[in-house]
């Protein structure tokens, strides 16, 4: 069953847990005066949609050309910076989108009044909830309809938990693009998110590297590279969250030391990245 207050609450919830992280300024997270916002004007929709906007919480960029992150390649929309903007894929007019994919694997988020729910709409089709036979002979119109879908609070509940439990991490990006954030995770399945949530204190995490050894002989080259790469991912996550701990998280926090380190080691994680593709690719340097 849908409710704006309890919606507006949730999403509050949310926000008020993302800014806790070592990424946004706290005055990046907006709270609408009692009376609601008196500047949304999104075209197509009804006056449940108008009225729940009016009275949301939002992320608001410090600059219109960078973009915040709320999740992998998901962007928060900011309505009352957004003004008379159509939707690029149209919902219904009792659907609105909190959230925006940045790249192809990045999460729509639809909320919707009529059902009080959110769907998790993906344009690689990620959440969908029908065969894939059945998901490409949809019209694009309608591909959003055949996603992972929840009621609002549930939703939002679990997204915020999974940032208290550094389940997900936020941190800066030091090239500020494509968003002015980057997304970090320790589980690489939802069922190891749910098992990490469920999980005690925080401690320390050290991933066991297997890209030495000598036990995957009968991997291909694609393979043996597939497999340092995702080690190398799943070692910068865990130097992400082991930092966020020593400096105290969660209740002695101290997010702007925690984010100055986090910046340094995104730097150091670019450079590395670059001479990684570098031995991949030695020949690159000549067309550079």
């Amino acid at each position: 069953m849908y409710s704006r207050d309890d919606t507006a609450r949730a999403v509050l919830r949310f926000y008020q847990e993302v800014i806790r992280h070592p990424y946004l300024n706290d005055n990046a997270l907006i709270i609408p005066p009692p009376t609601g916002w008196d500047s949304i004007k999104i075209q197509g929709k009804n006056e449940t949609v108008l009225d729940l906007l009016r009275h949301l919480p939002y992320l608001r960029s410090e600059n219109q050309y960078r973009r915040l992150l709320v999740h992998w390649e998901t962007v928060p929309v900011c309505y009352p910076d957004t003004q008379n903007s159509q939707e690029v894929y149209p919902l219904p007019a009792y659907c609105v989108y909190l959230t925006h994919s940045v790249d192809r694997e990045g999460t729509s988020l639809i909320l919707d009044t009529n059902k009080g729910t959110t769907t998790e709409y993906t344009h690689t089709g990620s959440h969908i909830i029908v065969s894939c036979e059945e998901y490409d002979a949809l019209p694009e119109s309608d591909k959003w309809k055949v996603h992972r879908t929840s009621p609002i609070t549930e939703f939002f509940d679990s997204w915020t938990r999974k940032y208290e439990k550094l389940v997900w991490m936020l941190v800066p990006n030091p090239i500020g693009q494509p968003t002015t954030g980057r997304f970090y995770s320790r589980a690489e399945t939802r069922v190891e998110e749910e098992e990490l949530v469920e999980q005690g204190l925080p401690e320390p995490w050290h991933p066991v590297d297997d890209t030495s050894g000598n036990d995957h002989g009968d991997e291909s080259e694609l393979d043996r590279e597939h497999r340092k790469t995702r080690a190398r991912a799943r070692k910068h996550a865990a130097d992400v969250y082991n930092t966020y701990l020593r400096y105290g998280w969660p209740d002695h926090f101290d997010k702007q030391r925690c984010r100055a380190e986090l910046l340094e080691l995104e730097k150091i994680k670019d450079a590395d990245d670059r001479r990684w593709m570098d031995e991949m690719n030695p020949d690159a340097a000549l067309f550079g």
